[in-house]
């Protein structure tokens, strides 16, 4: 995992804590316990290495949510991994 992926994760992270604090009804699209997966429009190996990470990290049965920034806003989808 490079520095620049951390960065990027870590800024994505931090304007998705934005989003749902100014929009807390998407709190109801994230099941309890589920894992959030961060990606961005455009940014394909991004994205991968954040859903390849979700792949290990996830506990068996566990359901995953897509976090994809595209612009200024948010879509929050069921992610199949």
């Amino acid at each position: 995992m490079s520095k620049n992926f951390v960065e990027k994760n870590i800024k994505l992270s931090l304007e998705f804590d934005k989003y749902l604090a100014k929009n807390p009804r998407a709190y109801n699209k994230i099941p309890k316990g589920a894992c959030i997966v961060i990606t961005q429009k455009g940014a394909g190996i991004f994205n991968k290495a954040s859903i390849t990470i979700a792949k290990s990290a996830r506990e068996k049965k566990q359901k995953c949510i897509e976090a994809r920034k595209e612009g200024t806003r948010w879509i929050l989808q069921p992610l199949g991994v």
